[in-house]
């Protein structure tokens, strides 16, 4: 294997593309806690980072762990296709949580304290909590989260950054059991995520409450932005399709739900005041 294929084994098995996306957060919610402007571009940039080495450590770490899971579910990746090894990922998971920690340190010290326990909770997720149902989605969801936090914090508005939470866990919420959905029959001989706990049928519906409850949470912004709506339509519509992919029985519906969060950040920079 060149080092050229091996370097792009690594993007692959980091998610480098979602990496980006968790980067991207913590520039909006530093944006927005800065009230339309980037106040602390410094820690801004490093709070990136962390987001960037924690999405990479989770991914790695979870990778090592579903080897035999992703030869059925996902084989195109890089260690069912053996283009790297379990014990090769967990060392990409250790340096990466290692450089997110500095990285969250150095943009401001509470984060990286809260960092801590972040990492813990990516290190437990797939021995502990991701046969935990419920549970494990719902950690997913709010780690997922954090990167609006990590970026308003750095423009010490860290309640702005609850706010972003608050309105981002829903969605991520129902892509993960969206996630857990179209893998179910992989999972099936390891682990028991929701979709076996409580049957396709009740996951489903809870994807649907879990967007509903994230439509219902934007209401107040839209009330006081009203072009806030128009703005929103491309997410509501991305939403409404995955809905339909989720009643439906068809896949697809993790994909639309991870490009409508993209459209929201969107959205909220368009029709800021």
């Amino acid at each position: 294997m060149t080092d050229r294929s091996r370097f792009f084994a690594v993007l692959d098995l980091v998610r480098w593309r979602n990496a980006a996306v968790a980067a991207l957060g913590v520039m909006f919610g530093a944006w927005w806690g800065g009230e339309g402007s980037l106040v602390s571009p410094g820690p801004a940039l490093l709070a990136s980072l962390a987001a960037i080495a924690f999405t990479a450590c989770a991914n790695a770490w979870n990778d090592a762990a579903d080897v035999e899971i992703d030869r059925i579910a996902h084989p195109n990746r890089p260690l069912p296709r053996g283009e790297l090894d379990a014990a090769v990922a967990r060392r990409i998971a250790a340096g990466a949580a290692l450089v997110g920690l500095a990285a969250a340190f150095a943009a401001r010290p509470v984060l990286g304290w809260i960092s801590v326990p972040v990492v813990a909770l990516m290190i437990a997720y797939s021995p502990l909590l991701k046969s935990r149902g419920l549970v494990g989605n719902l950690t997913v969801a709010v780690l997922a989260s954090l990167p609006f936090l990590y970026g308003a914090w750095v423009s010490d508005a860290p309640r702005a950054g609850v706010m972003l939470i608050l309105i981002a866990t829903p969605l991520h919420l129902a892509r993960e059991i969206a996630k857990d959905l179209e893998d179910a029959a992989a999972d099936a001989a390891v682990r028991r995520t929701l979709p076996m706990i409580v049957g396709s049928r009740r996951a489903g519906q809870i994807v649907i409450g879990a967007l509903v409850a994230f439509g219902a949470l934007l209401l107040p912004l839209v009330a006081a932005r009203p072009l806030l709506a128009l703005a929103l339509t491309p997410a509501l519509v991305l939403c409404g399709m995955a809905a339909r992919a989720i009643v439906r029985g068809t896949r697809g519906s993790p994909g639309l739900l991870k490009v409508a969060m993209l459209c929201v950040m969107a959205a909220f920079v368009v029709a800021r005041p």
